[in-house]
């Protein structure tokens, strides 16, 4: 794709408010030059403009609807099978409270990614302000690189 060059003495013509207006065409152009169009259309106070409709459908997502639905995901067994892996990703997060930076910083990412971090906010708070204490991200081999440090900016922000 080729760009246009435009001398600086192309536009400062003014503009007349008419329907539509062609632009002269300067004899520096190649012929890759494509004329612009100036269309402006105003109706006057006591006219009224009448526009298409689309004449969309009314949705079938309505109150009653929404309610009507069922999830097989409901009784005891999926609550208790839900605090387990809670409780599992607690003890992943406390776990890696003295381990590596980047990995905890990894998990905290992949939580939000979920959209499931509101669930630990506690734990998170907690290792966000033990990275944020240490100012420092020995992240191993990958100690400083650009990716831990987007990584921490993203999180910390």
């Amino acid at each position: 794709m080729s760009l246009l060059r435009v001398p600086p003495t192309f536009f400062h013509a003014s503009f007349p408010s008419a329907i539509s207006t062609r632009l002269p065409r300067p004899p520096s152009f190649s012929r890759d030059y494509v004329p612009c169009q100036v269309r402006s259309m105003v109706a006057p106070n006591n006219q009224i403009v009448v526009r298409r409709t689309a004449n969309y459908q009314p949705t079938i997502w309505g109150y009653d609807y929404i309610q009507s639905l069922r999830t097989e995901y409901v009784g005891e067994s999926y609550t208790i099978r839900r605090n387990k892996l809670k409780e599992d990703v607690r003890l992943m997060l406390d776990e890696y409270v003295d381990k590596d930076p980047l990995h905890q910083l990894e998990l905290i990412d992949a939580l939000q990614r979920l959209g499931i971090s509101y669930h630990f906010e506690d734990e998170i708070k907690k290792i966000l302000e033990g990275v944020l204490s240490n100012n420092h991200c020995n992240c191993g081999p990958k100690k400083d690189s650009v990716y831990a440090t987007a990584l921490k900016f993203r999180l910390l922000r």
